[in-house]
């Protein structure tokens, strides 16, 4: 597409590439009839098939709970010294990409009915742990509201209650650093997708996250005090039979950043029925099934290793 022709692709700007913006102010999971729901339902959508991700303003997790969380809780938990990867790759506890300046902690599968106040690393002050327990509460409504809205656009509201119960949730901090010797920008965390079914990205004054559209450009995201992005990944792409794409996404920082934090809240298949099988509705002649049922804590064993290298990790390992 020349950059030089005004453009504009159900109301996303493709010369500013902008991630389109859907602002969920005033719903709740319990509001899906009302015409707000069914506007908001179809921007995303619309996104999801133009753009593969979109930020979403949501008030609910206010200014100053992201503040103490990125700014004092996330930094006082990397200040301690940290062991190394364990567990599975990418869903360990701690996190490393080789070659990279990027490290990640985990805190996987969250049991929000037996969830405490004192869940989260031994690392964290109880009054750490509160606000972490404030932010993941009101995340965990956050991340069904995206869930259902997406099902309902594919015309499978009837399999969300299903679908919700089989999820687990997990929240990851990552902390990204340069050398002060670097003069100009970085990629501290390379092109990638997400093996899970959702991330939500909770980033916080510092920018860095790309995200590469259809068209193999790369959209800078520009979150405000009270958005958030959200992308799809790879689990769901392949449960959707392809209705989904999955973006590859980075982190650059610019040559004035040497550090940044984000906070990265997902949702990921049980441990006791981890099989990503698409729904029959979503198979039919026009759309042939495209992966094979497969095992998602099996399928992360393979990305992470032998499946490290290939371009397209999703389909060598299942792909019809």
């Amino acid at each position: 597409m020349n950059s030089t022709i005004m453009a504009t692709l159900g109301g996303v700007d493709t010369i500013n590439l902008e991630l389109p913006k859907v602002d969920l102010s005033g719903l709740s999971i319990t509001s899906f009839n009302e015409k707000a729901w069914a506007i908001v339902r179809l921007k995303i959508s619309q996104a999801l098939e133009i753009l593969c991700g979109f930020e979403v303003i949501y008030n609910e997790i206010s200014p100053e709970l992201r503040n103490e969380l990125l700014g004092v809780v996330v930094p006082e938990l990397f200040a301690n010294k940290l062991g190394d990867s364990e567990q599975l790759p990418y869903h360990g506890k701690f996190f490393k990409k080789s070659g990279f300046p990027f490290f990640a902690i985990l805190i996987l599968y969250l049991q929000f009915k037996n969830m405490q106040i004192l869940f989260g690393p031994k690392e964290m002050t109880f009054f750490d742990k509160l606000t972490l327990l404030n932010f993941t509460k009101q995340m965990r409504e956050f991340m069904q509201i995206i869930h259902r809205m997406i099902l309902e656009s594919l015309g499978l509201e009837d399999h969300y209650e299903s679908h919700i119960k089989s999820l687990l949730y997990s929240i990851r901090f990552a902390n990204y650093y340069k050398d002060v010797s670097d003069k100009g920008n970085i990629i501290v965390l390379p092109p990638h997708k997400d093996p899970n079914y959702i991330s939500i990205v909770c980033q916080n004054n510092v920018d860095g996250l790309e995200v590469e559209n259809t068209c193999d450009e790369w959209i800078k995201t520009k979150p405000s005090t009270n958005s958030f992005t959200v992308l799809v990944g790879e689990a769901f792409k392949a449960w959707t039979n392809g209705r989904l794409h999955a973006p590859n996404h980075r982190v650059k920082l610019s040559k004035e950043i040497t550090k940044r934090y984000a906070v990265v809240f997902s949702t990921v298949p049980s441990l006791t029925n981890d099989i990503i099988d698409a729904p029959k509705e979503l198979i039919d002649e026009q759309h042939p099934l495209l992966f094979k049922p497969f095992k998602y804590y099996d399928y992360i064993k393979y990305r992470f290793t032998e499946g490290d290298k290939d371009e397209d990790a999703l389909k060598v390992y299942c792909g019809v």
